[in-house]
């Protein structure tokens, strides 16, 4: 009876009043072929092995059929199935709600329309005509460390359409994958988005948006890659972005986050890639792009994008002295096009400066003024009136960024600190520093996190813990007589401190300050900043020391595979444990490989009043 009753109460339900025989067979078959194995339908669900079962990736339960359909590929097949029966109704039908998985076990099953009829689905038709899908591009802004959700860069896919070309692309449609939070602080975003305290959404809006936030508001350059995927390939991912419309993931900063829900989607469309699992620990940015470009056959072309401000440097550094002094005195109205002394300049001359002198002084406009519009104005109408002649040449491509140095190093090597010779092994995840070779990656720009540094003294048995930085960002905006951003850096961790006489003892070390940064001669990047410092810890008098400092250094580059980086660095602690501190070093790095490199470390650590202490190492890096 208990079997019967179940049946009969199926048997009599509206659901699958249409053909629950039909539907008992399709079952049958799809227990049978073990469907729910198969790769195609746990990339459709997000599955990932977990202990000895499944559990998915969405976290939203509007995405399951079956009430434990996150942990039961199987359950959550045949509920989905059952669903398909459903009648006719108002809202969506499950087949076109869940079009991608209708569509594969429609071709694994064979299902036959006179037992299973095919529900209209024109929400679905009029979307995708919208789109007018053809091609599909990875997008890939530079890093922006004036915020936190895209410090290490970020991606998206471009649906592209048939018979664009660079420009009109402008006009296609971007997919992108964020935090939905209207969160602006930018320490709580990253607090929060470590630990997924957000909902992470995909969205679709046009292409030019997007450009218009990285390269005009944002000042970062785009590369866009072209991928090798057949129209039926880009068919079958956008079934499932429709399956995804309002579902939401838990966002985490780390490793489920913009670029790695983005390999799943290509994993959707091309079931033979297995791109997630090479991100079970963290999905960098720079390192999912390296993994897609570098797949056999995915990649077609590769563009550069560079921002307006890239253009607009470029063009600058291709003017003379004089020739700027005329860009700086038409954005600031000091003159006017009309002047007659620069009406005396040649046609092409004349030419570049208004057109440099218009695009500065839009970079400038941030909001609305009454005169620096009619200063546009004037500049525009002025250029107008003379040859539409091609004035500068594009910038330079840059190294793309997958041909840059991988993110995770593992440092090994020797060194000496006062009369002690120790081996060291410093460990590293992510993902650059400022001696790092800048191929691929952000110039002035320092992210380094979980920096781990151990020590080994020769002749003892212990293995010591010298720091562990939590995060440590610098930005060095190189600052000229145009532009005149603000350097800054923040760092905090743990580190072993000279205290006084005692013993080299670890404290929790918070830095910050804020400074400038210059490029005197070409390769050369000099710094200055004014830091505040806070050390915690049982070996501190009073377990607390409060101080200021200050930091000066410049980077050389002797060729570009040599960077020197000399540097002094004053520390006075005035409250709790008060001391001064001085520090003088050079640092140097060779690089080998594009992942492999020699460091050498010396530096001078004044810890007393006429007491100091030296240190040298040597290390070999890896970068993988």
């Amino acid at each position: 009876m208990r079997i019967i009753f179940p049946f009969l109460l199926l048997l009599h339900s509206p659901l699958y009043a249409a053909d629950f025989a039909y539907l008992q067979t399709l079952l049958q078959q799809a227990q049978k072929n073990l469907l729910s194995n198969h790769r195609e339908w746990q990339i459709l669900l997000h599955y990932q092995a977990e202990g000895n079962g499944y559990v998915s990736e969405v976290d939203d339960p509007k995405f399951f059929n079956a009430a434990n359909g996150k942990t039961n590929p199987s359950a959550e097949l045949a509920a989905t199935l059952r669903a398909f029966f459903a009648p006719k109704q108002n809202t969506q039908h499950p087949q076109c709600k869940f079009i991608a998985r209708y569509e594969w076990l429609k071709q694994q099953l064979a299902f036959k329309p006179s037992r299973l009829p095919s529900q209209p689905c024109p929400r679905f038709k009029e979307w995708l005509n919208e789109l007018k899908p053809y091609g599909l591009s990875l997008i890939f802004p530079a890093a922006y460390l004036n915020n936190p959700s895209s410090m290490f860069g970020h991606t998206l896919l471009r649906i592209d359409q048939a018979n664009q070309n660079e420009q009109s692309r402008l006009l296609a449609h971007a997919l992108n994958y964020a935090a939905n939070t209207e969160e602006e602080n930018g320490v709580t975003f990253a607090i929060k988005g470590i630990f997924g305290d957000y909902p992470g959404l995909f969205s679709i809006m046009p292409y030019y948006k997007k450009v218009k936030e990285y390269s005009n508001l944002e000042n970062r350059d785009v590369w866009e890659y072209q991928l090798n995927f057949t129209p039926a390939e880009i068919q079958r991912l956008l079934k499932h972005v429709w399956e995804l419309d309002k579902i939401y993931f838990q966002y985490y900063f780390f490793d489920e986050n913009c670029s790695y829900h983005l390999l799943s989607l290509l994993e959707v469309a091309r079931p033979s890639l297995d791109l997630r699992d090479k991100f079970s620990a963290w999905a960098i940015p720079a390192e999912t792009v390296r993994a897609i470009v570098t797949t056999p056959g995915l990649l077609k072309k590769a563009i550069f994008r560079p921002s307006n401000v890239t253009k607009l440097r470029h063009n600058l550094d291709l003017l003379s002295s004089a020739q700027q002094d005329w860009v700086q005195k038409l954005a600031s109205g000091k003159i006017n096009p009309k002047d007659s002394q620069f009406a005396a300049l040649d046609t092409i001359t004349r030419t570049k400066i208004l057109e440099a002198a218009y695009d500065y002084l839009h970079y400038q406009h941030k909001q609305t003024d009454k005169t620096r519009s009619r200063r546009l104005r004037a500049l525009l109408i002025a250029r107008s009136h003379l040859p539409t002649t091609k004035t500068f040449s594009p910038p330079p491509t840059p190294p793309r960024p997958e041909d840059g140095h991988r993110s995770f190093r593992i440092t090994a090597g020797s060194g000496r600190y006062g009369e002690q010779s120790y081996h060291s092994l410093h460990l590293r995840p992510a993902y650059h520093d400022l001696l790092d070779s800048d191929a691929g990656y952000t110039q002035g720009a320092q992210i380094n996190f979980l920096n781990l540094s151990l020590h080994h003294p020769i002749g003892s048995s212990d293995l010591k813990v010298e720091a562990l930085k939590l995060i440590d960002i610098v930005s060095l905006g190189v600052r000229d007589r145009f532009f005149q951003p603000l350097s800054w850096k923040i760092n905090t961790g743990w580190e072993r401190r000279q205290l006084d006489d005692n013993k080299p003892s670890l404290v929790y070390n918070t830095n910050g300050g804020v400074g400038f940064s210059y490029k005197p001669i070409a390769k050369v990047l000099a710094y200055g900043f004014l830091e505040a410092n806070l050390d915690i810890g049982g070996a501190l008098r009073h377990d607390y020391a409060v101080g200021l400092g200050s930091s000066v250094g410049m980077f050389i580059d002797i060729i570009p595979t040599w960077r020197l980086h000399l540097y002094a660095e004053t520390q006075r602690f005035v409250l709790g444990h008060t001391q001064s501190l001085h520090d003088f070093g050079l640092e140097q790095r060779v690089n080998l490989s594009p992942n492999t490199a020699l460091r050498l470390q010396m530096k001078r650590h004044y810890f007393a009043e006429e007491k100091a202490i030296s240190q040298i190492e040597l290390n070999w890096q890896w970068y993988f």
